[in-house]
């Protein structure tokens, strides 16, 4: 297992042909992770920021996810190794979540992270998180007597309809940048199942890639047909408003310094990593101007968190 695992990994980096970066490592020592990553995936940002509070060295392997890099062969069937531990079904019907727990695992998606100090490969990233976070001992972001305050926060997060608002046009004035406006959900979608065509016809003798494609078109193409509807985006803009809603309660009913705490647990990281990616969506119309005062002010002292600045604020390309 530990050679192919080499193997495999090896046949991904190549296959993605980005240099790795080490951070926080000594470049002469392979760090005991390797994180396969994009720069814009909400799902990597949060591991990152998991990383870097904790100061954990990591080898950072690129992966472009506009240029489809996260459905090359050689990824897939690493990314599969950890979707089969994980253990339960490929995910073949989008929910518009990120929840691994809500559908399945995605065979084709970021981040994925190997622990070469056991030779595993970890997928989804909350599993991966909690790991991290229970693998460096001391200050826990995930302390016991908090886990489900802190669980039920991140339900709220990883359940946020970011995909459908990402890319599909919300109900009445589009506030998007002109670029976003171009194309619909719809188009996005069906330009990952027409991907997964081709990779199904190069690779039709393969019965894993077929496995993963199989599924993964399955997902995307379930997405174009029930997702980007106006009545569909409707209900994702409502969630969305929903779980600001839930945020701003917990904000004002608290009588610690941060969410759920005094000091910076789990739970603040993800909302912070959800709250940029709904202002980089045009959506922080959702809590200013005084619409939701303790979501606001939250934000702000959120942006300061040095995690947050090192994972999303200040990493090149992180924010579009």
């Amino acid at each position: 297992m530990t050679a192919t695992l080499h193997a495999t990994a090896e046949q991904a980096r190549h296959g993605l042909g980005n240099p790795p970066e080490d951070i926080d490592a000594d470049i002469s020592v392979m760090p005991r992770f390797e994180l396969f990553n994009a720069p814009n995936s909400i799902c990597s940002q949060k591991v990152r920021a998991v990383l870097a509070h904790h100061h954990i060295p990591y080898r950072s392997q690129l992966v472009k996810i506009f240029a489809g890099q996260t459905y090359l062969p050689d990824y897939v069937r690493l990314r599969l190794i950890g979707c089969d531990a994980l253990g339960g079904e490929l995910m073949s019907v989008h929910t518009g979540s990120t929840s691994v727990s809500a559908g399945g695992c995605d065979p084709a998606v970021v981040p994925t992270l190997i622990d070469w100090a056991t030779n595993r490969v970890l997928v989804d990233s909350k599993r991966i998180s909690f790991f991290l976070d229970q693998e460096v001992g001391g200050s826990a972001l995930r302390p016991k007597a908090l886990e489900s305050a802190i669980d039920a926060e991140l339900h709220v997060v990883d359940n946020m309809p970011n995909y459908q608002m990402l890319t599909g046009k919300p109900p009445g004035q589009d506030h998007r940048p002109e670029a976003r406006r171009k194309s619909s959900g719809v188009d996005f979608a069906m330009s990952k199942v027409a991907r997964c065509d081709a990779f199904l016809a190069e690779h039709a003798d393969d019965a894993d890639l077929v496995r993963g494609y199989s599924a993964k078109r399955s997902k995307e193409l379930t997405a174009a047909q029930n997702l980007f509807t106006p009545e569909a985006m409707r209900t994702a803009y409502d969630k969305a408003e929903a779980g600001c809603d839930h945020l701003e309660q917990k904000l004002k009913s608290r009588n610690t310094e941060w969410l759920l705490a005094d000091s910076i647990t789990m739970a603040d990281l993800y909302w912070a990593v959800e709250l940029l990616r709904l202002q980089n969506m045009a959506a922080e119309s959702f809590w200013v101007d005084g619409k939701r005062p303790a979501i606001e002010a939250f934000f702000k002292k959120a942006k300061t968190i040095p995690a947050i600045k090192a994972a999303v604020l200040d990493w090149p390309g992180a924010l579009f």
